[in-house]
């Protein structure tokens, strides 16, 4: 192309960015589109890369790159270091005017140079973008592989271009600036959950763009509620301080790190591995552990807890990245905290979570009804809701095979939700059109329990159910709430507190797989239970003397406590009549009837 024909195709890609700016588009959004522009209107230009920041308190890293040699930009840093204060994108900030370097022979891009010659660079410019006297700045940077290709073309349009560009820059820096109030934590001045988000996605959206890896750290401090509890906020708020420095000064200057919430830290760690995480987040726990605070004549120590997660390995998407480091981070607690764990490969585990809420948002996720039976008369009294997953090619798939991902992924409150939401239609509708009287079983967890916003759509969607119903129903509802000894393991008081509008409404309480080897009777005498199902190892192995024994004396205590006794897992003629004799009231299993879909 000749000199007059690149320059007219520069210009107008330079005036059609400088429209874009016209129309109130973000700052961020222009230089992008300068740099697309630029790229697209001369073959002579490799790269176009932009930054928009705080150059005076961060390391500069391209925001958005684009052209054949984009790859030239993973990994640039352009830090504080004195030989990087030294080349064109520092000059140019500090002096506000172009830089325009000759790559082969320019003293200041001497650290850059062997790199930039393998891509074919021959000259670069560097425009400045913003007041000088205000810390949101922003670069545009250009290379060639033509030498003399700015004095042939004319640098004018460019600085014209830039100087629009701050006008447009100053005019966003206020509304930066109150987004900053709401972004930054008060206390240790770093980013807050809500901004870090932003981080994650960009910093995916790059990895996934690049093929290149990234790594997350989430750290917690260990027994900080006792060291808040045993020496007050102040101290609290120092150790927290104290840890943001440390950590600050541990990761590198191209790490990302926030408070995501209260002692809990999250570092993001660009372009590395699950080795080189492993590494750093190592060498970030000796520090916490070595890190104190004077307290009159008393040091005040900490440890921290770390959960690594990586992309690609751990997850392919930053929720999934989340739950994994959550999980690891969950896993160094369990085993003695002060460690550092990593996330294993639960490539399968997301894959199962991926369909799962794939499923949830397609109606997919639906209950299957298994008959439960009464021993005595061997007929229908009750039926137990169970999740299934119909996946894309209308597979059916069992809770067996999905449920382990979702407690893992921490879901089980959204299967719990859908399945218990549906049965309470199902329920309604089968009282409306004179269905058999029947209770409903269904399983509640305690990740639901967790989750009050949805335990109370939950309460409002009985009631509308019992409404359209059209018959009075009295004071016990036809919904029953079944909840695993494990599930019980703390404090079942709190469980009740949570479950006291619908046990208040009418709705009954049965314990799952009772003798499972966490039983305590104290939760007989807490909780208002109705049923006691019984664990289905032993029903399997009732034909034994000993088991008989236990299953007998389970049925005697449910008896003088006047409880339900429910059998599961009875799959022949003989169980069947044996737990009859130990006067066990109801069962369910294969040998009355296996799980059916409900009509969709």
């Amino acid at each position: 192309m000749e000199p007059s024909q690149e320059q007219l195709s520069i210009y107008k890609a330079l005036l059609m960015a400088t429209k874009s700016l016209a129309q109130g588009n973000t700052p961020d959004e222009v230089l992008r589109a300068a740099c697309d522009a630029i790229v697209a209107a001369s073959e002579r230009v490799c790269l176009a890369w932009m930054y928009l920041g705080n150059p005076d308190s961060e390391t500069i890293r391209p925001s958005y790159s684009v052209g054949r040699a984009s790859e030239y930009t993973r990994g640039l840093v352009v830090d504080l270091s004195p030989e990087a204060m030294k080349g064109p994108g520092r000059c140019s900030l500090a002096k506000n005017k172009p830089i325009l370097v000759q790559v082969n022979s320019d003293s200041s891009f001497g650290i850059w140079r062997e790199k930039a010659i393998r891509y074919g660079f021959q000259e670069g410019l560097t425009l400045p973008i913003g007041d000088p006297d205000q810390p949101f700045r922003g670069l545009i940077v250009i290379f060639v592989d033509t030498q003399d290709y700015f004095e042939q073309i004319g640098m004018e349009p460019f600085v014209a271009f830039a100087q629009l560009a701050t006008v447009s820059l100053d005019q966003a820096r206020l509304k930066v600036s109150l987004e900053a109030m709401v972004s930054i934590d008060p206390l240790t001045n770093l980013l807050n959950r809500r901004a870090f988000q932003e981080v994650i996605n960009r910093e995916y959206a790059c990895a996934k763009r690049s093929a290149k890896p990234f790594s997350m750290l989430l750290i917690d401090l260990d027994r900080f509620k006792m060291l808040n509890d045993n020496y007050g906020h102040d101290i609290g708020d120092k150790i927290l301080l104290g840890v943001s420095d440390v950590a600050t000064q541990t990761l590198r200057t191209s790490d990302w790190l926030s408070r995501w919430g209260g002692e809990e830290f999250l570092a993001l760690l660009p372009d590395t591995d699950e080795n080189g995480a492993l590494n750093i987040a190592e060498r970030l726990r000796q520090e916490i552990e070595e890190f104190s605070i004077q307290l009159n004549t008393q040091k005040i120590k900490t440890s921290a807890s770390i959960g690594i997660a990586s992309y690609p390995r751990d997850g392919d998407t930053p929720d999934f990245l989340m739950k994994a480091a959550d999980a690891a981070l969950y896993e160094a607690k369990k085993s003695g905290r002060n460690r550092v764990v990593e996330a294993r490969d639960k490539r399968e585990v997301y894959s199962i979570a991926a369909k799962l809420n794939t499923a949830i948002e397609t109606n997919r996720l639906v209950p299957a009804y298994q008959v439960i039976v009464d021993l005595k008369t061997r007929k229908p009294v009750a039926e137990e809701a169970l999740a299934r997953l119909i996946d894309e090619s209308g597979n059916v798939i069992a809770a067996t095979d999905f449920i382990s991902a979702a407690m893992e992924l921490q879901l089980t409150h959204l299967v719990d939700y859908q399945i218990i939401k549906q049965t309470m239609s199902h329920c309604a509708a089968n009282i409306a059109s004179g269905g058999q009287d029947l209770a409903h079983f269904v399983n509640i967890s305690a990740d639901l329990l967790l989750h009050q916003d949805l335990i109370q759509g939950l309460f409002a969607e009985a009631q509308a159910a019992c409404i359209s119903c059209g018959v009075d129903l009295g004071p016990t509802k036809p919904l029953v709430l079944e909840i695993t000894e494990r599930q019980l393991l703390g404090d079942a008081n709190a469980v009740k507190a949570k479950l006291a509008p619908f046990i208040d409404f009418g709705m009954r309480l049965a314990i799952d797989d009772f003798g499972s080897g966490y039983s305590s009777f104290q939760y007989l005498a807490d909780l208002p239970i109705s049923f006691l199902k019984i664990e289905g190892s032993l029903i399997k192995q009732v034909k034994d003397k000993r088991i008989r024994q236990i299953v007998k004396r389970i049925s005697d205590i449910a008896k003088d406590l006047q409880l339900t006794t429910i059998a599961e897992f009875v799959e022949d003629a003989d169980t069947a009549d044996i737990l009859c004799e130990l006067e066990i009231d109801w069962a369910q299993g294969y040998l009355f009837g296996r799980p059916v879909l409900a009509k969709q």
